[in-house]
């Protein structure tokens, strides 16, 4: 069985990661979090320790032989807590963003290289139903070159003064939310792009992007968060229309189990939307 400990458990996705690691047959021995709202933990690992100070904590991994050190915290944090994962000998699986910069990804492959150590990125939207089917699209002949792409959601005042409203420790909403899906456009279409146009603020980011170099795809992308909005995920292949909502909620149980079996998302796969975010921030 193969035993894990998590940062970052009092969080919003951290669920996602405790019923992943229950469904694959695992054992989650410890969590990290400032914060103690983790009673939910009692439906998945009763027995699991938790820690809110991060020197408890690693004072009790270093004792540890663990396979896994998932880093659930936030964004700005990523970068340290993978770091750390490898420092104790384990394997790390960690929640978009990987990094904020495209420029630390260096130092944690140079890192994987020394503990010989792998970080495996949760980029589970590749796994749905609608990547699929968008996939078998784009094998037709005449399919259409232009595409878009949209994702509203509803946040209430709070999301400005979490966080996630904190442009440095989150990246804002081109890394709290674009990360999922400027990855899914340039998985689907290939990693090279021209930025056409791009504006946007705080709770708001829009533009035009080539994606696939010539005889590529003109991508027009809408991410906005306002109160009240209705929820939408969808992506346009000219007339055809893929929700990405479909079938969301087993996706991180499927990444799961595709690194358990060796075949999970290494470093490099994060870095051409890490490196596309940065630049669409630097417009902004």
């Amino acid at each position: 069985m193969k035993k894990y400990v998590l940062l970052g458990g009092a969080g919003y996705v951290a669920p996602k990661h405790y019923g992943a690691i229950k469904q694959t047959g695992g054992d989650l021995i410890a969590i990290l979090d400032p914060h103690d709202n983790v009673g939910i933990l009692d439906s998945y690992f009763p027995g699991c320790q938790y820690f809110r100070e991060f020197e408890r904590f690693d004072r009790f991994c270093s004792g540890q032989d663990i396979d896994y050190t998932v880093v659930c915290s936030p964004n700005y944090l990523h970068d340290a807590h993978c770091r750390f994962g490898l420092r104790i000998g384990s394997d790390v699986i960690c929640e978009k963003p990987l990094v904020l910069h495209e420029r630390n990804l260096d130092g944690l492959i140079q890192m994987c290289n020394i503990t010989r150590h792998r970080i495996w990125n949760i980029l589970q939207l590749r796994l749905g139903d609608a990547c699929k089917k968008a996939r078998e699209e784009l094998t037709k002949p005449g399919h259409s070159n232009y595409v878009w792409l949209g994702y509203t959601i509803s946040r209430g005042s709070w999301y400005d003064y979490s966080w996630k409203g904190n442009l440095e420790k989150s990246g804002g909403i081109l890394f709290n939310i674009g990360i999922h899906l400027f990855d899914l456009l340039l998985y689907l279409f290939g990693p090279s792009y021209k930025i056409k146009t791009w504006r946007g603020g705080k709770r708001y980011q829009e533009g035009r992007i080539f994606i696939g170099g010539y005889g590529g795809y003109d991508v027009g992308i809408l991410l906005e968060i306002a109160q009240d909005l209705p929820p939408k995920r969808e992506l346009l292949i000219g007339n055809e229309t893929f929700d990405l909502s479909k079938n969301f909620t087993d996706l991180h149980t499927e990444s799961y189990r595709q690194i358990l079996a060796g075949n999970g998302f290494g470093i490099e796969y994060a870095r051409p939307a890490i490196t596309l975010c940065e630049e669409l921030r630097n417009l902004g």
